[in-house]
């Protein structure tokens, strides 16, 4: 039995597209805004390569570092959008928060012992000693809350229209989320991909055819301690 793999071979895979991708332009091709987005890997392939791809096609279980956003439904139009993506987690326990703040508090530390700390962090170094010992004093005094809101996570997407009938009549549509590399904390640098197919041909022409308030709600926390993909946010009861 062979082994399923949970990663493709990037590299591998960048040296065949040398040769089988393409470029699309706004105005030129059924394509709108392209992303620019440095940690956003993606190509455009012709659907005559798409049997290539055909091992790292995994519906239910997908790779960590590739996804093909459309396998066999190549595109016959494209366009791009992004969303802010955040959440927010309340009622947290103060232990929880003391390990946020501490943990700040040390790589300022930690820093402080390897370099001079600017102006700016000395004084954040102060307070959030001052506000470790506060919280760890009187905890009840506080509200806490966690989010990542303020770290503007943009989520890009890609809506593509394709020809569900092999007649090519009837036209559908589809959405999906992009892959983008990413940063863990300890330094290290996640690699994805993202391949898009295409129909050459209809891809050159036309074929006819809610409110939140978080903002606000983080802007009454006035501390804010940021460590690692992460906001812990504070307010005097």
């Amino acid at each position: 039995m062979t082994k399923r793999i949970d990663s493709a071979p990037l590299a591998a895979i960048r040296l065949a597209l040398k040769d089988q991708s393409i470029t699309l332009q706004p105005v030129m091709n059924q394509v709108s805004a392209l992303p620019v987005d440095a940690d956003l890997e993606y190509y455009f392939v012709p659907a005559d390569y798409m049997k290539f791809y055909q091992p790292y096609h995994r519906p239910g279980q997908p790779l960590k570092n590739l996804k093909l956003i459309n396998y066999e439904r190549p595109a016959i139009s494209l366009s791009f959008y992004f969303k802010h993506k955040y959440k927010i987690k309340r009622d947290i326990d103060p232990q929880e928060v003391m390990r946020h703040v501490k943990e700040h508090r040390d790589s300022l530390l930690n820093k402080s012992l390897t370099s001079v700390l600017s102006i700016g962090e000395q004084k954040e170094l102060q307070e959030t000693d001052d506000l470790l010992r506060q919280i760890r004093d009187n905890p009840e005094a506080y509200q806490y809350c966690f989010s990542n809101y303020h770290h503007y996570y943009k989520y890009w997407y890609c809506s593509y229209r394709y020809f569900e009938d092999e007649d090519k009549t009837q036209a559908a549509s589809g959405t999906e989320h992009l892959l983008k590399h990413t940063e863990r904390l300890e330094g290290n640098r996640i690699e994805r991909m993202n391949i898009i197919f295409v129909d050459p041909y209809y891809i050159t022409r036309q074929v006819p055819q809610d409110n939140k308030l978080i903002d606000r709600e983080l802007d009454t926390y006035p501390t804010r301690i940021r460590q690692g993909t992460i906001t812990l946010y504070v307010r005097k009861l």
